[in-house]
């Protein structure tokens, strides 16, 4: 039996292959595996080592890694063996990322305390920001679905209250958002916010029926809601945050529709979507556009992207096995159903809310048909084996070892919820803190490099007196010629009027939008090229409004995304300038090579630029806002076209020519989805010149002094023999300190 040995470390995106006992060769299959993601291989392993083995079958894996990624290997050998192969697998357990996050934090703590080093992390505004994301412990679930799916139960039956509203109807007009706090156990706290952020109204212990009337609010853009969710147990680095959203047809609120289909798009983030679908009624037309955005989404990805995506099938309990109602067939026509709509090997779990609602909620609240409904649902769930959903859920053993230590009662595991909430946990511990963890050390590391450059510089002070002559005369030679201008003018002069090109992705990415247009309208014009009855008509005219308006907000999602991608690669581009810019100041210099000079270089290339827009400024200054806001207003008039006036009617009326109705409105609906393509352009280009302006600000107003206050340091300390003796040894102190610290930093994220 061939050996095969796997080394995967998650939070630097590292794997070592071993095949009995050997590496694979360079250009084989599994060394270009040795920087991915294990979810974007596993699933391609054996065949591929079967490949490599010329056929043979028969593998035992010793895998040394974090325990959900060996279980996506297990899970991987189960289906190898079910087809043909003989795969046995091993665990070497190493540290979770827990545990590394917690020993960061200490670090950071530490370092936080040092008089000195604190100040590289205090300055350094991306460290900051990677220290924030890194410690920020909310970790975002949205709850995303059609009408009647039992959404708001579904909610309610987490939190162990009646909240949100819940009835058969579109009710979730806003969108609201529950924050996890197990100390509140008996009250939840609310705010109403409006579109600005602004507080409307506060509830100290808010009701349903107070959250009821805000959802009715045409003002409430966001209802803020903060307790205890008590199918989810706060941990020391995590709280949930699951958001309730309008479902992507709701009419009430264009923007609400188009924030929901966001966090579906959100590749970047990746944020978990439990999807909610009615088991007792599939196949509505609201679940078409939006399950084949969840399709789309997730063939953009490895694993990630399907894990991301948990389609929880509700109100499972209006099945009788003994009525012929077969749960295990039910699950079939799902999978079916969502195989017809793009999505192949969905994660399914079947559930009922509201039996899981009426367990948590106490009996003494219990209104008469909720006590009937109750008994009679305990006693189908308690009595029919083949209603216990725990049985027809893909959990793993880690799972269900979690689900086991809870001790909760058959019923409730019966129900599937917990099942659910066990599979949050799972995701977060296999996705979300290997990035935090990355984070928090990408961050720290960032200081470590700034700090050793400082103690370097001052370090290579320590020369002969004829040397520190030399290095000094440097000195004046770089700052003359920095205030002579060193061509700053004309460079600067240069930047600013000619501005930058947009990198080359997000130009090929603007290109790629804009030609998926023209084919998404050719493919429904095909369908109009004939006549029809007046009710058919009207039905395809009705699909074809909704489907236009569907793609359009799905088009200004994709445009956003790429804006936040420019912003990105337009603040690298500006970055490599100005070291290119401090590179050619020093290329003047005799000597070059002296250690000190090339230290004050690295010095002012790690100065922050500070370049990123923030959250505020895009507000103000983003054109596709405003202008999505004027194509909402004119939206309207060329996809209304279910108003009667707009069908060409013929004769007796009993006939539509559908051609002539698609040629007369073409010219409308390209001039929609081409104002916003411009629109979008011209959002993309406003802000690459912003970053272009704060960095040509930058080199006007900070680069000088920033530059002559280095320089005038180093002079004084080349002078000052005493000064120079002091901050040697200071320098010394912390270099020693700080290479300590990072070997300590390091272990975090040894495997």
């Amino acid at each position: 039996m061939n050996k095969i040995e796997i080394i995967h470390n998650p939070f630097i995106v590292d794997t070592q292959f071993l095949a009995n006992g050997q590496p694979p060769a360079e250009g084989c299959k599994l060394s270009s595996y040795k920087e991915m993601r294990l979810q974007v291989w596993v699933e391609k392993l054996f065949d591929e080592l079967s490949v490599l083995f010329n056929g043979d079958k028969r593998f035992d894996v010793t895998f040394t890694g974090v325990e959900s990624d060996f279980l996506d290997v297990a899970a991987a050998a189960e289906v190898a063996n079910a087809g043909g192969m003989q795969v046995n697998v091993s665990w070497k357990e190493i540290d979770s990322s827990e545990v590394r996050l917690e020993k960061i934090r200490g670090l950071m703590d530490e370092a936080a305390e040092h008089p000195e080093f604190k100040l590289f992390i205090s300055e350094n505004e991306e460290a900051k920001r990677s220290f924030d994301e890194a410690f920020n412990k909310d970790f975002d679930v949205y709850v995303v679905a059609t009408m009647s799916s039992g959404k708001s139960t579904l909610i309610n039956a987490m939190l162990g209250r009646d909240l949100l509203p819940a009835a058969n109807e579109a009710t979730t007009a806003t969108i609201a958002r529950i924050t996890d706090n197990d100390s509140m156990k008996q009250r939840f706290t609310a705010q109403r916010l409006g579109a600005r952020g602004q507080v409307l109204a506060s509830s100290e212990n808010v009701t349903a029926e107070t959250i009821k009337d805000w959802n009715t609010s045409a003002d409430t853009k966001l209802i803020d809601i903060q307790g205890n969710i008590e199918g989810i147990e706060e941990r020391a680095y995590v709280r949930l945050v699951l958001t309730d959203t309008p479902g992507p047809n709701n009419s009430q609120d264009e923007e609400h529709q188009r924030t929901t289909m966001g966090f579906v798009q959100d590749s970047r983030r990746n944020p978990l979507i439990l999807y909610v679908l009615n088991a007792s009624q599939l196949g509505t037309n609201d679940d078409k556009h939006l399950l084949g955005l969840v399709a789309e989404t997730m063939r953009k990805g490895g694993k990630q992207s399907k894990d991301r995506f948990i389609f929880v099938i509700n109100k499972m309990d209006v099945f009788d096995p003994e009525n012929g109602e077969d749960p295990a067939s039910v699950l079939t026509r799902v999978r079916q159903y969502l195989s017809s709509n793009g999505i192949q090997n969905p994660t399914i779990y079947p559930i009922s809310a509201n039996l899981a609602r009426l367990i948590r909620k106490p009996s003494d609240g219990h209104t008469r048909k909720e006590r009937n409904d109750y008994k009679s649902m305990a006693d189908l769930f308690s009595e029919e084996p083949r209603m216990d959903m725990l049985q027809y859920m893909p959990i793993t053993s880690r799972v269900r070892r979690n689900l086991e230590e809870k001790n909760l009662s058959s019923l409730l595991l019966g129900s599937g919820l917990p099942a659910v909430e066990a599979m949050i946990d799972e995701y977060i511990d296999k996705y979300n803190f290997p990035h935090r963890v990355k984070r928090a050390y990408d961050a720290l590391t960032k200081a470590i490099e700034v700090g050793l450059n400082e103690t370097g510089l001052i370090e290579q002070l320590d020369q002969d007196e004829a040397t520190l002559r030399r290095v000094e005369g440097e000195i004046a030679v770089l700052k003359a010629r920095q205030e002579k201008g060193f061509e700053t003018d004309a460079y600067r002069d240069k930047v600013q009027a000619e501005g930058m090109a947009l990198p080359p992705l997000v130009e090929a990415r603007l290109v790629e939008l804009e030609a998926s247009v023209a084919p998404m309208i050719r493919a429904m014009e095909r369908g109009f090229q004939r006549t029809a009855l007046v009710t058919e008509a009207e039905a395809m005219v009705g699909n074809a409004e909704e489907t236009l308006r569907f793609e359009y907000k799905k088009l200004i999602n994709e445009y956003e995304a790429l804006f936040a991608s420019s912003q990105h690669l337009i603040g690298e581009e500006l970055q490599k300038n100005y070291a290119r810019y401090i590179q050619a100041l020093f290329a003047g210099t005799q000597d070059l090579n002296l250690p000190v000079l090339e230290g004050i270089r690295k010095k002012m290339v790690d100065i922050s630029l500070n370049l990123t827009l923030q959250r505020d400024d895009i507000k103000e200054r983003r054109v596709v806002k405003s202008q999505r806001e004027e194509s909402d207003s004119r939206w309207y008039n060329p996809f209304s076209w279910t108003r009667k006036k707009t069908v060409n009617v013929y004769g007796d009326e009993e006939y539509v020519d559908l051609g002539e109705f698609w040629k007369e409105r073409l010219t409308q609906i390209e001039t929609a989805f081409t104002g916003l393509i411009r629109a979008a352009r011209t959002e993309i280009e406003s802000g690459k010149d912003k970053l272009t302006n704060r960095f040509v600000e930058y080199m006007n107003n900070e680069f000088e002094s920033k530059f002559n206050e280095l320089l005038d340091s180093l002079r004084g300390k080349i002078g000052e023999r005493k000064e120079r003796e002091l901050a040697l040894e200071e320098a010394r102190l912390l270099h020693d300190w700080i290479r300590s610290f990072k070997s300590r930093l390091d272990q975090t994220l040894a495997v």
